[in-house]
């Protein structure tokens, strides 16, 4: 008769107890949720960065409108000033703008008209006092409209008194003959590109501004009543005194938010258009995203894992009621086999039914065969 309790483990047999039927249902759980949990985290990151992206490309569309509705401005002003500057040509003695032009040009938003020669001598300004101050050749671009016969925006000019903060000037050519017999200028309060920044299309908690070829504030959708006129902080002012035409850059805000900057240079004016977003806004949807992936990938595994373990405990109890049946049987006791909804476990029961039906068949064979002796 073999002892089996006399042989030796094989090798591996500790250690292959260590591991039950549960653990190893979890374990492959586990092997199944991980790698597609991974894959949802990337496909949620890309989902996320994706919305990043929308909004960063987003604030370049509005920096693009704000620079178009700029220029648009630009080409109304012009336009009226070259009208004028027509009737101005058409006089034959010293210019001088007639008072239904300057109500005409008072109504559009002017404040001040001024005309130089091509010397850059004042011939005549409107009104002539304080605002002559600001009219100055240079500051106007005479000899650049002079030398291309072409319009001129100034950058922000400093002004005193009703012209406080200041006025920023469009300049045109007046033709006499083809040649440049003077040079028109028209003086703007920088609140009149304020409405252009409604038109844009900022977002809520956007930012916009526009700023001139030195980096000075010409409008700002918040507060501009304090900082128009000022210099914007110092990396717009490096950009707009720069000749990049367009770009992304970030800066922490006066008020010490983080934010994310698109810009689009005017190639009429020169002036630089800016759209400013927190950081928060442009990763809202990366973090809004992954958190309510991670929030729902960790809600599943914990239902996958309590799934697992409700299974495994069925199984385990199973099991083990098997193996104290079969221990039952092999002392001879009749125990009850229990019942499973798993085949496999079915099979076993029935086999088992049938080996513990021939053990009793050999046995009273045995039993009639010692008494017929």
């Amino acid at each position: 008769m073999t002892h089996y309790d006399s042989e030796p483990l094989p090798s591996g047999g500790r250690l292959a107890g260590l591991f039950t039927i549960r653990s190893y249902l979890l374990l492959m759980i586990a092997a199944i949720i991980i790698p597609m949990m991974a894959l949802v985290a990337i496909l949620a990151w890309d989902y996320g960065a994706a919305g990043r992206r929308t909004i960063e490309a987003e604030r370049l569309d509005v920096a693009t409108n704000l620079m178009h509705l700029m220029d648009r401005e630009i080409q109304a002003t012009t336009g009226f000033l070259n009208g004028v500057a027509t009737s101005i040509a058409l006089q034959s003695s010293i210019p001088r703008i007639a008072d239904s032009v300057m109500s005409a040009a008072m109504s559009s938003g002017f404040r001040m008209l001024a005309i130089h020669d091509p010397a850059g001598r004042m011939v005549f300004a409107v009104p002539a006092m304080p605002g002559a101050a600001l009219a100055t050749s240079q500051g106007l671009g005479v000899p650049e409209v002079v030398a291309s016969r072409k319009p001129f925006v100034s950058d922000f000019l400093a002004g005193d008194g009703e012209f406080k903060p200041g006025l920023f000037f469009v300049s045109v050519p007046v033709l006499v003959d083809g040649q440049v017999a003077f040079v028109l200028s028209g003086g703007l309060m920088p609140q009149r590109l304020q409405p252009l920044l409604a038109e844009a299309g900022l977002r809520e908690d956007w930012q916009a501004g526009i700023v001139d070829r030195k980096g000075v504030m010409l409008a700002r959708s918040q507060r501009p009543d304090l900082y128009v006129g000022g210099l914007a902080q110092t990396p717009m002012v490096e950009i707009a005194r720069s000749t990049r035409s367009a770009g992304l850059f970030d800066v922490v805000s006066r008020d010490g938010v983080e934010v994310k900057n698109s810009f689009q240079r005017s190639p009429i004016s020169g002036w630089t258009a800016a759209v400013a977003v927190p950081a928060a806004v442009v990763n809202a949807p990366l973090y809004r995203t992954a958190l309510s992936m991670a929030a729902v990938g960790l809600a599943l595994t914990l239902l996958s894992l309590v799934l697992g373990w409700m299974v495994a405990n069925r199984i385990s109890r199973a099991v083990q009621q098997l193996g104290a049946a079969a221990a039952a049987f092999a002392s001879g006791h009749a125990v009850p086999l229990p019942t499973s909804m798993l085949t496999e476990l079915q099979d076993v029961k029935q086999a088992m039914e049938v080996s513990a039906a021939r053990a009793q068949a050999r046995e009273a064979m045995a039993r009639e065969a010692l008494r017929q002796r």
